[in-house]
């Protein structure tokens, strides 16, 4: 069973037409499995998963988690009230991307939902 965050699979035509592919597909799938070993040892490097945007797929360790949450959010609250048609450029470790405002939103949502799910799978024991 694949461990997604935002289910693209889910979503419905309407929001799909509504605020575009590139939105509607946004998503973070968890490696398979996360060794407790390898997360007590050294968790800034252990491989989490895959960041799927705009057909890509970006490895992310937890660090990049991290970094990039935070950088996201704040580019997010950066471009909230600009014009919902304009592209910024956002780059995501070598990812040079072109995204309008709603989906650095669901972006910084996406990895924010990420990293808040790895730390709590940690707290748990489950190791996801």
């Amino acid at each position: 069973m694949i461990k997604s965050i935002n289910h693209p699979w889910g979503i419905s035509d309407k929001m799909r037409k509504r605020y575009g592919d590139t939105w509607a597909d946004i998503d973070f799938i968890f490696a398979d499995k996360i060794s407790e070993e390898a997360f007590k040892e050294d968790p800034m490097n252990t491989t989490i998963g895959y960041l799927q945007i705009a057909g890509a797929s970006i490895k992310m360790k937890y660090k990049d988690l991290i970094s990039y949450d935070k950088a996201i959010s704040e580019l997010a609250a950066n471009f909230s009230r600009a014009d919902r048609t304009s592209q910024f450029d956002v780059t995501v470790k070598a990812s040079n991307l072109k995204l309008r405002p709603i989906e650095i939103t669901r972006l910084s949502e996406t990895l924010h939902d990420s990293l808040t799910s790895t730390m709590r799978g940690y707290e748990l024991g489950l190791y996801l």
